[in-house]
């Protein structure tokens, strides 16, 4: 794309967050795309969208609304997309959305967890593969309505790999942080660090949230909770120390200090995505966060036994099909 030409826009996975954000782009005039399934695409197309929350009230009307439901034979190409899909639905998605991308276009992972990224750079390779932060809660009241609820701090992109079109990284910056989403674009180091520090924060609240099914605030008030997430905290630093991955805390203690008088007040109301993901049927994202953190304990020979025990705890609350109970994901785990 020249800086002639205006950027195009699809959002694929047209939930909470993906409709913040897109809702937001067409609030500046950027052309958009949504991709999504359920009551909510299907409310989006009929009655339009509507956006709620501590950013304003806004209303893209169903005539502004664009929307695929299917990807099969699209002919339209998309110069940015946003990848808003779950984790567990990464591979197939970045897969089905690839031929919709051009050679110099860009894919960005806004998502939580670990190994999203690797998995895009599989399917569009590394230069075309961008890293979010995104530290800002959504939600859905009811379907056609996105709320947002809370922010904690910028949105952060970056690039992960080697360098992407940097005019198109430049100017989805630029059209976030002009609708009125702080945004910024970080370094390598940075973006990587972001992402392992948004890991240690969800790992930290969200299951524990879920299965307590209290608020973020409610966790923090509580000294038997606060001690849980200071080992979970402990646990995830020393996995992070054999990978050599860096982090910008001192240590546990530091990031623990961290999460608790920064971080977690002005997210004090949020309820963990994880119990909506559990109330609603659906499979949560545990096995790319406290999952994750105990498949790398295991190849490394670490014991993590709290993130073992929260990650199985959360697949017993989800549907019966999804459970798993089997599986072992400690340190002697096959």
């Amino acid at each position: 794309m020249d800086q002639s030409q205006s950027p195009s826009y699809l959002v694929y996975g047209a939930g909470a967050l993906g409709s913040v954000l897109g809702g937001f782009l067409q609030k500046i005039g950027r052309r958009v795309t949504y991709v999504g399934r359920g009551a909510h695409f299907q409310a989006l197309q009929e009655n339009g969208l509507k956006i709620t929350g501590i950013w304003g009230d806004h209303f893209i009307p169903p005539e502004e609304i664009d929307a695929l439901s299917r990807l099969g034979g699209a002919e339209k190409r998309y110069s940015t997309i946003l990848l808003c899909v779950k984790s567990k639905d990464t591979e197939a998605a970045a897969r089905e959305a690839t031929p919709l991308l051009p050679e110099d276009g860009i894919m960005v992972s806004i998502q939580n967890g670990l190994n999203n990224w690797e998995t895009i750079a599989r399917c569009v390779g590394e230069e075309r593969t961008v890293g979010a932060r995104i530290i800002f809660g959504a939600e859905i009241p009811t379907p056609g309505q996105a709320r947002v609820t809370v922010n904690a701090d910028d949105v952060l992109l970056g690039e992960p790999f080697r360098p992407v079109n940097r005019i198109l990284l430049q100017t989805l910056q630029e059209d976030f942080s002009h609708s009125g989403i702080p945004t910024r674009i970080v370094t390598k180091d940075e973006i990587w660090a972001a992402l392992w520090g948004k890991v240690l924060y969800n790992c930290s609240l969200n299951p524990l949230g879920a299965m307590l099914e209290v608020p973020y605030g409610r966790l923090g008030e509580n000294e038997v909770a606060r001690d849980i997430i200071r080992i979970i905290i402990k646990e995830i630093f020393l996995v992070c120390r054999g990978l050599g991955v860096t982090l910008p805390y001192k240590g546990a203690d530091d990031y623990y200090r961290y999460l608790l008088e920064t971080l977690l007040p002005p997210t004090a109301g949020h309820r963990a995505s994880m119990l909506q993901d559990i109330q609603a049927g659906r499979r949560t994202e545990i096995e790319a966060l406290n999952g994750a953190i105990s498949r790398y304990a295991g190849e490394l020979g670490i014991s993590t036994p709290y993130n073992d025990l929260i990650t199985n705890l959360i697949r017993f609350k989800e549907k019966p099909q999804n459970q798993g109970l089997g599986r072992s994901t400690g340190p002697d785990a096959p």
